[in-house]
């Protein structure tokens, strides 16, 4: 019995190390993948990204409504959830 409980507890022990070390990688992963973007945008001072988003021409109407949306608490939690996913709830002024 006391080879089982060894036993299981070194599995036990051999797999969370496993799953830290993965883990572990994907964290690496992503800041390096963060820093090469980083580097990207550096280079033009990210003005090809100001320019895209300026070139999508969003009528003014909308942007109205969802600051009227946020401000009365009255924007679904999926539509929330989704533009803070996206961070374009920065762009709005919210009081929470």
């Amino acid at each position: 019995m006391l080879c089982i409980c060894v036993a299981a507890t070194g599995y036990f022990g051999w797999v969370q190390s496993g799953a830290y070390q993965q883990r572990q990688q994907a964290r690496d992963f992503a800041d390096i993948d963060r820093e090469r973007r980083v580097a990207l945008l550096e280079i033009d001072g990210c003005q090809a990204q100001v320019d895209m988003l300026l070139s999508m021409l969003v009528p003014l109407d909308i942007g109205r409504d969802i600051e009227l949306c946020l401000a009365r608490g009255i924007m679904s939690a999926s539509g929330r959830a989704e533009m803070e996913r996206t961070k374009l709830i920065r762009l709005f002024p919210v009081n929470d």
